[in-house]
């Protein structure tokens, strides 16, 4: 999004500084909004779970949206429904480290901030190559999303990942390991006595 939304809304829209500016300000905004305030309610609604797979989905619609959009103000409109999706990152970090053992939540995070870096470095180079390979078409055309298509497809690539973890890891306190009870009575004869010394002596009489 950071490094192909200006190259982008002005090869499809031919929008300038002023229309870049107000939209990724409305991007922001929404951010802050649904972050700095919504955050915890929707989790106590939904879950750290539900609501990754939920964020995913949403960005995954977000993008498609995006490429896809033939005006201007439908990029504004598409912001504003995309309210889930501002939600996918925190509620992912929260969902990583719960899923880590204490032990290793300080390199789980570690990796997750590795591969972030990894991300930021390569899609500079992926994001605007897509763009110039769509750089020929005429302006409005549906093709010049391809970058965002592609966002679409790895956000839904995630989302079924997020899915199947999910439905293979249980809930913390929800598994329950089978043990067998100790009973608190005995009933008489349950078990054998203890062994006695069966020597007795007989006296005559």
């Amino acid at each position: 999004l950071n490094t192909t939304w200006v190259l982008y809304t002005q090869m499809k829209f031919g929008w300038g500084p002023l229309e870049n500016g107000v939209s990724l300000f409305a991007v922001g905004l929404m951010s802050v909004i649904v972050q700095g305030g919504l955050m915890g309610r929707f989790t106590s609604a939904f879950g750290a779970r539900r609501l990754a797979i939920a964020g995913l989905l949403s960005s995954s619609l977000c993008f498609l949206g995006w490429g896809l959009a033939w005006e201007g103000w439908m990029m504004f409109v598409i912001v504003a429904l995309n309210v889930l999706g501002f939600t996918a990152q925190p509620a992912m970090q929260s969902l990583i480290s719960n899923s880590a053992a204490p032990h290793v939540q300080g390199q789980t995070m570690g990796a997750v901030a590795a591969v972030n870096s990894l991300m930021a470095a390569v899609a500079p180079v992926v994001g605007p190559s897509l763009l110039v390979w769509v750089g020929h078409l005429p302006q409005g055309d549906w093709r010049i999303g391809a970058p965002y298509y592609l966002c679409s497809a790895l956000q839904l690539v995630a989302a079924l990942l997020v899915w199947r973890h999910v439905r293979q890891t249980p809930l913390q306190g929800t598994s329950v390991s089978a043990a067998p009870r100790t009973p608190a009575h005995e009933s008489p004869g349950s078990h054998a006595p203890d062994p006695v010394d069966s020597s007795v002596s007989a006296s005559p009489r």
